[in-house]
């Protein structure tokens, strides 16, 4: 019988072995998403409590421990720490087969050298024993981001952010600082196009003009006040957008359309349905357009039905653990939305992630019916004055992104490796990141490489694949490491 989280912890055959110690396990991570504060990174203040590392913000551990019947002041609420990780630890016995049971072990081993299981008895001395050594090593963000290796992150931030934290730690840097991952924002623009409340909208689109310089009555006013965001953070070393669809639009409109639809939310009138549509897509297919022309990688996270307990939205707000799947049709406007771009050569490398994983079987074909070249201006590398022919192949250039939330675990991590190598091509695709808010979760790349070189062991020995570097050993470094740093370009 294995021991819990041993040294073979999910690697059942000797090929795994092999790949995962020989080649995956010291590679660097590139962590191309994630919800991490730049200002923490900055400031790099010193970690001082296991519990407020583990707990605070962190929806996963929240909807565990209410399922386990904590209080709420004990998940999302300002009840005391050790009461918050005795909760935790209780609530975590009972998650059998739940990521986090592993997960949080896992961490507790890599960042604490602490092997001993969590329970209730123990939480106290195993929570005085973790704080000693934040004490002791003085583990702040940045020794987290270099002791695992990490190159690149990129945040999630808004349009109208000044990027001050990212500006400080890159000037930082260039000026010989010993800390050298590069901390990258990442253009979320969801707010400048989500007019449900339309109200929100509008005192978000007044932020909007102000950063940009931008007064905002006009669709083309608003593609001009977005279109510069987006150069600034192209020059702040942004190379990647997200985008949250709880289900993709397609519903063209032309902009004298688009114009008045502006001019119409502008005045405080509730759009129709189609109104919002028109709207979504017309500003969605501008930033897309921006992606192209600047190289950088559209992130699209489609399903996710947000916020369906409205007392707990009420009483904290987003991103507290009251989410779950949408299980609505995707795949027909997506396909439009993406074919629209390619027919005017203006699709950029897109990543798509669903929810709902019974998408991702059609997601893989979706995104490999797209392939090739990417768009381009004529004055990028690659192109051809001679031929007038874009040069510059992407390998995996529409991507299904890693399983994503709910679907980050074991056995979502295996359902989407294989869906990926069945129906599409494994080998080009840019592997793990975190989605997380904590810096603790790193572990989680090396939880993924183990799962993917126990797939890849399996069917070596099963005979099903060749038991050939070129077959195995380079194809776990691509996915790990080599496939990222190629494809985003920024390093």
């Amino acid at each position: 019988m294995a021991h819990f989280i041993d040294e073979n912890f999910l690697l059942k055959n000797e090929t795994a072995k092999r790949l995962f110690f020989g080649t995956a396990k010291d590679l660097p991570i590139i962590d191309y998403h994630c919800h991490l504060s730049p200002k923490a990174i900055a400031e790099d203040k010193p970690f001082d409590d296991i519990a407020r590392m583990w707990l605070e913000g962190d929806h996963y551990k929240w909807r565990i421990m209410r399922a386990n019947g904590t209080p709420e002041s004990l998940c999302a609420g300002d009840g005391p720490w050790e009461e918050k990780f005795a909760a935790y630890a209780s609530a975590l016995t009972k998650a059998v087969g739940n990521p986090l049971q592993q997960w949080s072990h896992l961490e507790l081993r890599r960042i604490f050298g602490i092997s001993e299981v969590l329970t209730p008895h123990n939480a106290l001395k195993i929570r005085e024993e973790a704080n000693r050594v934040l004490a002791t090593k003085k583990i702040s963000p940045r020794s987290l981001l270099e002791q695992f290796n990490v190159k690149v992150i990129c945040t999630t931030d808004d349009p109208i952010d000044d990027l001050h934290w990212h500006k400080a730690i890159a000037d930082e840097q260039r000026a010989g600082s010993a800390f050298q991952t590069k901390v990258l924002p990442a253009f979320r623009p969801d707010k400048a196009m989500n007019t449900t409340d339309i109200a929100a909208w509008n005192t978000y689109v007044d932020a909007l003009g102000k950063s940009a310089g931008v007064e905002i009555g006009s669709y083309a006013a608003l593609a001009e006040a977005l279109a510069r965001r987006h150069a600034y953070f192209h020059a702040m070393g942004c190379r990647l957008s997200d985008h949250a669809l709880l289900v993709p639009v397609f519903m063209p409109a032309s902009e004298s359309e688009l114009d008045a639809i502006v001019q119409r939310a502008r005045s405080g009138t509730v759009l129709s349905a189609n109104e919002q549509a028109k709207l979504m897509t017309g500003v969605l297919s501008h930033l897309a357009r921006l992606n192209a022309q600047k190289n950088w990688t559209m992130q699209l996270h489609i399903g996710a039905l947000r916020n369906v307990n409205h007392q707990l939205f009420k009483a904290f707000g987003p991103d507290v653990g009251g989410d779950c799947t949408s299980d609505e049709p995707i795949i027909a406007p997506l396909a439009a939305f993406l074919g629209a771009l390619d027919s005017e050569r203006k699709l950029p490398k897109t990543i798509l992630y669903s929810l709902d994983p019974a998408k991702n079987n059609p997601l893989v074909a979706l995104a490999v019916s797209f392939t090739g070249t990417s768009p381009f201006e004529s004055g990028a590398k690659g192109f051809s004055r001679a031929s007038g022919t874009m040069q510059v192949q992407v390998p995996g250039k529409v991507q299904v992104g890693a399983a994503w939330w709910f679907n980050d675990q074991k056995d979502g991590m295996e359902r989407h490796l294989k869906e990926y190598a069945s129906v599409g091509l494994l080998g080009a695709w840019v592997g793990m990141l975190t989605d997380s808010r904590s810096f603790m979760s790193f572990p989680r790349h090396e939880y993924f490489r183990r799962l993917l070189c126990n797939t890849i062991g399996e069917w070596v020995e099963a005979g099903e694949l060749p038991d050939d570097p070129l077959y195995t050993e380079s194809v776990v470094r691509a996915i790990c490491w080599e496939n990222a740093a190629s494809y985003f370009g920024m390093l």
